[in-house]
C-alpha cells in the first residue's frame, strides 16, 4: 500500500467507528480532527521512511506495516473516541454492548442529504426546505401567534398607562 492507500484506510476506520457508535458530540468531532491530524502525520513519516529503504518493493514487509497501522488506528479510535455517556467504543464491547442495526442506521444519517425535496415549495417566498405545509394552516398559525403577542403587548401598554 502506498500513502494514499493508507490514508484512505484511516478515513475508512473513521467513518466505520463513527456509523457503529454514533452517540458523540462536538468533542468526537474534535477529536476525530486530531486523530486525522496526527494519523496523516504518521503515514507521511511511513511513506518516507519506506520510500528511502526501498521497503515499497517487498510487499510481505509492506502488508505487515499496512496491518500494524490499521490496527493501531483503531486502537486509537476505539480506545479514545468520546461518547456522549463518557464509555470508550472498547468498553462498550467489553461489557457486551455491541453496535445494533438502529445505531447503525442513526450513524448513516448523520452522513446523509435529505433528498425528499418539494419543488413547488422552492419557489414561493417562503422556501420551506424538506417540508410540504399546508398554507393555509401555516397563515393561520401566524395569525394566532400574531394576536397573542399584541393582546399581551396591548395588555402591558395597559398597565403602564395606570
Amino acid at each position: 500500500m502506498n500513502g494514499w492507500q493508507r490514508f484512505a484506510l484511516l478515513i475508512l476506520c473513521c467513518f466505520t467507528v463513527m456509523v457503529l457508535y454514533p452517540d458523540f458530540g462536538p468533542a468526537g468531532w474534535t477529536f476525530l480532527g486530531m486523530v486525522f491530524a496526527m494519523w496523516t502525520g504518521v503515514i507521511v513519516v511511513l511513506a518516507v521512511i519506506s520510500n528511502l529503504f526501498g521497503l515499497y518493493k517487498l510487499e510481505a514487509i509492506n502488508k505487515l506495516i499496512s496491518f500494524v497501522l490499521l490496527c493501531g488506528m483503531m486502537y486509537s479510535l476505539l480506545w479514545y473516541f468520546p461518547q456522549e455517556d463518557h464509555v470508550t467504543p472498547i468498553n462498550k464491547i467489553k461489557y457486551g454492548e455491541i453496535p445494533t442495526k438502529a445505531d447503525v442506521e442513526r450513524g448513516l444519517k448523520r452522513f446523509t442529504f435529505n433528498f425528499d425535496f418539494v419543488r413547488r415549495n422552492a419557489r414561493r417566498k417562503e422556501n420551506f426546505i424538506n417540508q410540504d405545509l399546508d398554507s393555509d394552516q401555516v397563515k393561520k398559525a401566524i395569525k394566532k401567534q400574531v394576536s397573542e403577542k399584541t393582546d399581551d403587548l396591548i395588555d402591558a401598554i395597559q398597565i403602564e398607562a395606570e
